[in-house]
């Protein structure tokens, strides 16, 4: 697919029910259980609280709305909180565009990047310089997220 008719744009709260319906996309992608779906769902869905914290850009093909990521500035680190995209340009290079295009915008000081990363997001993660530090129980008992960080300049 081509990505010349791509933009990234900070995302607007009215944008938040097409970006809720990425992420829950994204996430079905992997074929997981739909009572996993169903228990991560918070976790799956922004809040307008999420726009007033979080630095949120979406993704946009032509005048489509197909991914987007956010991160928030803690005091010790910045962490990508969602990166997710509509299920058929996932593996097709949106995904690195848009996390290295979010964190040039967003990263300003010199800390790390976290990010807990779903074990299917891993290999992703990896490619674009992230190392995974430990592990996190997650739901279910015995599901694990990565966490991975990143040192950018």
């Amino acid at each position: 697919m081509s990505k010349t008719n791509v933009r990234i744009k900070k995302a607007e709260l009215s944008d938040i029910d097409i970006l809720n319906k990425i992420s829950v996309e994204s996430k079905m992608y992997w074929n997981y259980p739909q009572e996993w779906i169903d228990n991560w769902m918070s976790d799956l869905t922004l809040t307008e609280e999420h726009f007033k914290e979080q630095y949120i850009y979406k993704l946009e093909r032509e005048d489509l709305i197909i991914g987007f990521c956010s991160i928030v500035e803690n005091e010790k680190e910045y962490e990508i909180t969602d990166l997710w995209l509509i299920p058929k340009y996932i593996g097709k290079g949106y995904g690195k565009l848009l996390l290295n295009e979010t964190i040039k915008r967003v990263v300003k000081k010199d800390k790390e990047v976290i990010v807990e990363s779903d074990p299917n997001s891993e290999a992703f993660y990896s490619s674009q310089g992230f190392k995974t530090f430990d592990r996190k129980e997650s739901y279910p008992k015995g599901h694990f997220l990565s966490l991975m960080k990143k040192i950018y300049p």
